[in-house]
């Protein structure tokens, strides 16, 4: 790795973008010149809080003035593959971290794939738990045969499956190296107008996908209780079982006489995910840009978890298994809603991060909940609060 001190853009200025800002902290040959925010309020906030030079309503003008190398895409959902278009596109820009999930529809990963493919730019997915010890360790006992031929992952999540399953079936995928899914089979139920990041979302579903080599996952969402996490999952092979969290593994085959903890080397007060991850998982994008091997978190890899979760939704569209890869380009989940396939029961539409919407919210009573200390994200929940409260 060069010298080179990279220039840092952000794209975003919400409760995620801090994230991206504690790993960027922790790195010496980065500095963040410039943040992006149509909201002046949460640009202004953002940029005073991390000290940051320069602000921006627009991309385009962050673009043509402060030409940052690396750009992190922290918006919502529906807007990840146009603005990473639109960034790939940066004369100066050599490198993008887009947020999870990488996008909503075959058709929009494949256009943020093809666009930074165009401008000779690297593209990563934030699936930053591919750099936690947890994981990292489950791959090297996998890979040194602890547990025989892996047969069968399971994953439980919740909050949708575009939310928090992306990160379990892309962090199971990342502990089997990637295989390459041939088939899925899913069911989706979808009562309520329920929505995530301003993007329509089920009320719960589940999934099988079938891997090259027999190898099968089963996810389910929003089933069995709330006891569960993006980044926990069970895998049993020929040999063997692991059980797997971000700073946890617990081991079972013919040599441990029982489950075993797996020493991750862990020290009091480690973090499993935010400023190391995204620390890591930058500098191995700069290793990237600098010719080194392709990024764990690549967008062509990551597309691959958007093609498995939205063949699930296809596969309860049309209620057969859908064959990889996978043909519809939109969003099927939309499209069963529009086709009437899932109809209403609980009438109202909601969002359950609506807390971190900007709509209807009093920017001065937010200026003065800052003044006061508070963080973002406790000043958008005491503002929503109070919204709801008058409602």
């Amino acid at each position: 790795m060069t010298n080179h001190k990279y220039k840092i853009g952000i794209v975003g200025c919400g409760g995620i973008a801090n994230a991206h800002m504690e790993g960027y902290n922790k790195i010496n040959n980065v500095e963040v010149v410039a943040a992006t925010d149509p909201v002046e309020m949460a640009r202004d906030g953002y940029i005073h809080d991390y000290n940051i030079p320069n602000g921006y309503e627009t991309i385009q003008e962050m673009l043509d003035d402060a030409q940052p190398e690396i750009v992190s895409v922290c918006v919502w959902h529906l807007l990840h593959d146009p603005v990473t278009v639109e960034v790939a596109k940066g004369k100066s820009v050599k490198g993008i971290i887009c947020e999870k999930p990488m996008a909503i529809g075959m058709g929009r990963a494949d256009r943020m794939v093809e666009a930074c493919e165009e401008n000779d730019v690297k593209l990563i997915i934030s699936h930053q738990r591919r750099f936690t010890p947890g994981w990292q360790k489950a791959r090297e006992l996998v890979q040194k045969g602890a547990i025989g031929i892996p047969l069968r992952a399971d994953l439980r999540v919740k909050d949708g499956l575009a939310n928090w399953g992306t990160h379990s079936i892309d962090g199971a995928r990342f502990v089997l190296d990637d295989p390459k899914a041939l088939w899925v089979m899913g069911s989706v139920e979808r009562n309520s107008e329920k929505h995530e990041r301003g993007t329509v979302i089920e009320d719960s579903c589940m999934g099988l996908i079938h891997f090259e080599g027999g190898l099968q996952f089963f996810i389910q969402s929003d089933l069995w209780d709330n006891n569960c996490d993006a980044g926990k999952f069970f895998i049993r092979g020929t040999e063997g079982m692991i059980h797997i969290t971000e700073t946890k593994v617990k081991l079972f085959n013919a040599s441990t006489g029982g489950w075993e903890d797996v020493d991750l080397g862990l020290k009091d007060g480690d973090k499993a995910i935010g400023g190391n991850s995204n620390a890591a998982q930058t500098l191995e994008l700069i290793e990237w840009i600098e010719g080194g091997p392709e990024h764990r978190g690549s967008g062509r890899k990551a597309r691959d978890t958007v093609e498995i979760m939205m063949a699930i939704y296809e596969s309860a569209r049309f209620n057969k298994v859908i064959n990889l890869p996978l043909k519809e380009k939109e969003y099927p989940l939309e499209k069963m809603i529009e086709e009437g396939k899932l109809p209403i029961s609980i009438e109202g539409k909601y969002d359950i991060r609506g807390f971190i919407d900007w709509a209807n919210i009093d920017t001065e009573k937010y200026k003065n909940l800052r003044d006061d200390g508070l963080s973002h994200g406790e000043s958008m929940r005491i503002l929503h609060q109070e919204n709801r409260n008058k409602n």
